[in-house]
């Protein structure tokens, strides 16, 4: 069913309460006596709030999450459904550079946030608001979301959302492309969040530790 089916879904099932005459005196009264430009703006808000209300409330159900992730972006990131793709992904890339975080966070512009767990990383690199860490079978990229998105994720199958942390687990192998270079390669299972404008990309762990992971990155 697709969202605005399921907008009008609620709409024909919605029960309207009986209106209290008294009640409804009272409040036509107290409105006689507004201007009613002043009226009808407060209408037009009212409805616009309610609407936007009852989006956000269709939204937070899981079928309409994996939806509107067709759609919109993650972050940093564009999420695009297609037929097919590859069935298995190569070993998760590691990052080769061997900087120091400090320096990391002074050529990427903002300072990283790291799985308390994995400790140090074993490699390091970073471009302007771009940061690449690795550790044994663990991979995470980090970059500041920007007004157009740096990566395209041309995934199949499910997309599900993880509410506990508010991100998107792709669960199939998919092909990554970085936008502005148009480079392909086929990533694995990963989990993808944005926090304090930076969008971040897990890639390696199975679905429990990768959230586990998110969940203590700081």
């Amino acid at each position: 069913m697709s969202l605005e089916d399921e907008l009008r879904a609620v709409g024909r099932s919605a029960v309207v309460p009986p209106v209290d005459d008294t009640l409804a005196t009272t409040v036509l009264t107290r409105v006689a006596d507004i201007p009613v430009r002043k009226r009808l703006r407060d209408r037009w808000r009212a409805f616009l709030a309610g609407f936007l209300v009852l989006l956000a409330g269709l939204a937070l159900t899981p079928p309409v999450r994996a939806a509107v992730a067709e759609w919109l972006r993650i972050g940093g990131v564009q999420a695009q459904p297609v037929g097919s793709g590859p069935s298995t992904a190569p070993p998760v890339p590691t990052v080769g550079g061997h900087l120091s975080l400090d320096q990391a966070a002074q050529v990427a512009g903002f300072t990283p946030a790291l799985p308390k767990e994995l400790g140090p990383p074993t490699g390091v690199e970073a471009s302007k608001g771009f940061i690449a860490t690795s550790w044994a079978g663990v991979r995470l990229e980090q970059f500041q979301s920007g007004i157009e998105p740096m990566y395209l994720k041309r995934y199949y199958g499910s997309l599900e959302y993880v509410e506990q942390i508010n991100a998107f687990w792709f669960e199939t192998p998919h092909d990554l492309v970085l936008v502005d270079k148009r480079v392909v390669r086929v990533a694995g299972p990963t989990l993808v969040w944005e926090r304090n404008g930076v969008t971040f990309r897990l890639e390696g762990p199975d679905k429990t530790r990768a959230i586990a992971l998110a969940s203590g990155t700081s």
